[in-house]
């Protein structure tokens, strides 16, 4: 169908994909089904790459998800509800397809997380990044900053403090250097990193796009699609005396604030966007969470804003008729 509309196109098997198959790309299509989506949107790291086309090659219907719940027979639960997908390979994909070629619709700017591990930056997570102990029975054990002087300076500059206060010898040089440098003058002035200590099943952290998924089935708060937010929550927390804190263990961090947690377990593991895409984390090792990952240009179904909309508080829909979207007030 592309081939004969006179399009050039490479098809790649999901697992044998890389960034050079799409960085020349003008369009990225993903045939598969959330999963696929997912994947593929690790592959876009630049925000002047392609836009991004997810088609459900396998929509499960409204009866196919009821069944999923309970029926007298065996039912097939890979089944993929294609809530990333704009389009589906069996109901109006030519029809999408055409409107995406002659730029009819415009896809959505949707936040993603950015995830970096002892100074190494992950693949961007479109819905959602996990951080647990690899074992389902174990208990994570992390502290996140929430106060004093920026932590990337703590391990350096309490080495360095001791130095100073024990007098040690050391070249008049580095003594001025050390002395003099604005990472030491912070900490002098807003005082040591302040920590909050966590026992759990894991930390989970969410986009927007990702918060109708495992987030709001752990109790989470569902988001409008355009908010930059990131949304956080302790799985399981266990509390002294089983008394929580002033914190329960779920909130936002804002457009721009960053997450920045040590991970005290002796391994670790962080999954993005499901249980394809993994890293390991161990002991000691710092990790900053945040939506300051280049955002994905993705094409949206009419049903995937409204999802998301209908659940925002300050939302009218549009004088217009016809339109599809919700509009903030």
């Amino acid at each position: 169908w592309l081939t004969a509309r006179g399009v050039d196109l490479t098809s790649v098997m999901r697992d044998d994909a890389t960034q050079d198959h799409v960085r020349e790309a003008d369009l990225v299509l993903a045939l598969g089904g959330d999963g696929t989506t997912l994947i593929a949107s690790h592959l876009l790291r630049d925000h002047r790459g392609p836009p991004l086309l997810g088609v459900n090659t396998d929509r499960a219907s409204i009866n196919d998800l009821a069944t999923l719940y309970r029926s007298s027979e065996p039912v097939d639960m890979r089944r993929s509800t294609g809530h990333l997908c704009a389009t589906t390979a069996s109901g109006d994909m030519e029809k999408t397809l055409t409107e995406v070629l002659n730029g009819d619709v415009s896809p959505t700017e949707l936040a993603r997380i950015r995830c970096v591990v002892a100074g190494e930056e992950l693949a961007p997570a479109l819905n959602d990044v996990l951080i647990a102990h690899p074992s389902p029975g174990a208990v994570s054990r992390y502290s996140v900053h929430v106060g004093g002087a920026v932590p990337k300076y703590t391990d350096e500059y309490a080495a360095a403090e001791g130095r100073l206060n024990a007098r040690l010898a050391m070249p008049k040089s580095d003594l001025e250097k050390l002395q003099n440098d604005p990472a030491r003058t912070d900490w002098k002035k807003r005082g040591p990193p302040l920590w909050f200590h966590v026992r759990s099943s894991g930390l989970r952290t969410c986009t927007a796009s990702g918060s109708t998924a495992a987030m709001r089935s752990a109790g989470g708060e569902p988001m409008h699609y355009l908010s930059r937010r990131m949304q956080f929550m302790d799985r399981e927390p266990i509390y002294h005396d089983h008394a929580p804190p002033p914190s329960d263990g779920h909130g936002f961090y804002e457009d721009g604030k960053e997450m920045c947690l040590r991970w005290n377990s002796r391994v670790g593991t962080v999954y993005l966007d499901g249980a394809h895409v993994t890293h390991e984390v161990k002991m000691g090792d710092r990790v900053t969470l945040s939506t300051n990952a280049p955002p994905l240009r993705l094409f949206t179904s009419a049903w995937f804003r409204r999802n998301h909309a209908d659940r925002w508080p300050t939302l009218r829909k549009p004088d217009s008729a016809g339109e599809d979207d919700w509009i903030i007030e």
